[in-house]
């Protein structure tokens, strides 16, 4: 399967991973023991060694660490007596027995969003049906419960917003100029504005 994988993606590394249903752009790495299912990453994006990831969209250029969590299951929370699944399905493979003969709680996974250049730091962890905006950091250790507008740094547990990387100018600067787009030429001849917000935006804005 790895192997299959990496035919198709020549440009990418896999490493030894457990890997299914996934969609790779360019460029892209999986570091040893990540598993990954029904997942989707843009280009130059990277996972790190020992992460999780089920049913997640990743966009280009995002940087996801160790040991993060992301696209877990749900349990029921409310009116359930038990939140263990053999009471509420009869379709779940952590259970060696099902007390039901039916299915009365939806415990899929729902797809999580990750947008470009985002930093998902070390043991973070991202219940299914998230979305992590374009630009966003989340310090190591975070629990993320609700969505994360783009280029805002949260941390702690549940996560909260701890500030922006830019103003809403420059924001909208980088959200309009889609640079996660841009060839790699074109990436190459700005390289020293990466460096710049200043010298972005001007850059940005003349094209």
């Amino acid at each position: 399967m790895l192997e299959q994988l990496r035919l198709e993606n020549p440009t990418c590394i896999i490493n030894s991973s457990n890997i299914s249903h996934a969609d790779l752009g360019e460029m892209v790495a999986i570091l040893d023991h990540a598993c990954l299912n029904a997942v989707h990453m843009g280009s130059f994006s990277y996972v790190e060694c020992n992460s999780i990831l089920h049913n997640v969209d990743v966009g280009s250029f995002t940087s996801i660490g160790p040991d993060a969590r992301i696209g877990l299951a749900r349990h029921p929370s409310k009116t359930f007596v038990s939140t263990y699944p053999s009471f509420y399905s009869n379709q779940n493979s952590s259970c060696p027995l099902s007390f039901r003969g039916d299915k009365v709680f939806d415990d899929s996974v729902p797809k999580t969003t990750i947008g470009n250049d985002v930093w998902i730091g070390a043991h973070v962890i991202i219940p299914g049906g998230v979305q992590i905006g374009t630009g966003a950091i989340v310090a190591a250790g975070s629990v993320v419960v609700k969505d994360i507008p783009p280029y805002a740094v949260v941390g702690g547990n549940p996560a909260s917003i701890i500030r922006f990387r830019f103003s809403d100018e420059e924001i909208k600067v980088l959200l309009e100029s889609e640079w996660w787009n841009w060839s790699v030429d074109t990436i190459r001849r700005h390289i020293d504005a990466f460096s710049d917000i200043k010298r972005f935006k001007e850059i940005a804005t003349r094209s």
